[in-house]
């Protein structure tokens, strides 16, 4: 299966700046904000690192670290 390649999809520059809030108010530490702020400023952030797909802004919103779209998320742990 080909992987799509994603360079700045869907996410405006609005959504970019919210998801930025958002990581800066929850945050637990310096470490931690520094490095979503990092992964946030990646041409491929939002999109699912198993599929490829975008990732819905809706659930970047409610956790901005998320590396997987809702169906990857959803499927078992593969070992």
């Amino acid at each position: 299966m080909a992987m799509r390649t994603h360079y700045y999809h869907y996410l405006t520059l609005e959504q970019r700046d919210a998801l930025e809030t958002r990581l800066r108010a929850t945050s637990p530490d310096d470490r931690h904000l520094q490095a979503g702020l990092e992964r946030l400023r990646q041409p491929d952030y939002g999109v699912c690192i198993e599929c490829g797909q975008d990732i819905a802004f809706v659930r970047l919103e409610a956790q901005p670290d998320a590396l997987h779209c809702g169906a990857c998320a959803r499927l078992p742990i593969k070992r």
